[in-house]
């Protein structure tokens, strides 16, 4: 692997401390290592979540964070930020607009 790469990469304490501690109402956050930061929003219906937003060191990439998006158990995109402080806002604005989306 490319050491330029994972230069780019965020640092995995930094991330999870900049992203939001207390998620709207409805989103449950969960801390894996390495920096991934989960957050849940329950389906009561399945085994699935109505939502998921996965947030990551982007370690493979250019970016220096990947965020995954999920719908039920499909896929819904993934987006990838420079900053740390882009992918807090950008997360932020994804849990408190999710919720409103068809």
């Amino acid at each position: 692997m490319d050491a330029r790469r994972i230069e780019t990469a965020a640092d995995p304490e930094t991330l999870a401390a900049a992203l939001p501690a207390t998620p709207p109402a409805g989103w449950q956050r969960t801390d894996n290592a390495g920096g991934i930061v989960e957050y849940r929003l329950p389906d009561d219906d399945g085994l699935c979540a109505a939502g998921k937003v996965t947030v990551r060191p982007d370690i493979l990439g250019d970016a220096a964070v990947r965020v995954d998006l999920a719908r039920g158990c499909q896929s819904a995109g993934t987006t990838y930020y420079d900053t740390v402080a882009a992918a807090a806002e950008g997360v932020a604005e994804t849990l408190e607009t999710a919720p409103e989306d068809p």
